[in-house]
């Protein structure tokens, strides 16, 4: 067999049938499961696009999502000065 030829199996009419009741008792459960996750999926898009419009009206980002102003010192530098000296 090449990498491209797909095994075949031999089934039984039975074992065919059990096959595709399981396959669309599956379906059914991923489908309930999906619209049950909907609401909460939703929710949380509009949270953050609320979070978004917030940032933009606020002035702390542009349209693009980017910060609109650079921040007032370098990234590693502590807010609170430099460290003590240790002895």
């Amino acid at each position: 067999m090449t990498v491209h030829e797909r095994p075949t199996v031999d089934l039984t009419d039975e074992q065919r049938e059990q096959l595709l009741r399981n396959v669309a008792e599956l379906h059914t459960a991923l489908a309930r499961f999906v619209e049950a996750l909907r609401p909460q999926i939703e929710a949380a898009a509009r949270a953050f696009a609320d979070l978004g419009q917030q940032l933009r009206a606020a002035g702390l980002i542009d349209a693009d999502g980017n910060p609109t102003a650079r921040p007032d010192r370098p990234a590693w530098q502590s807010p609170y000065g430099p460290p003590r000296r240790r002895h």
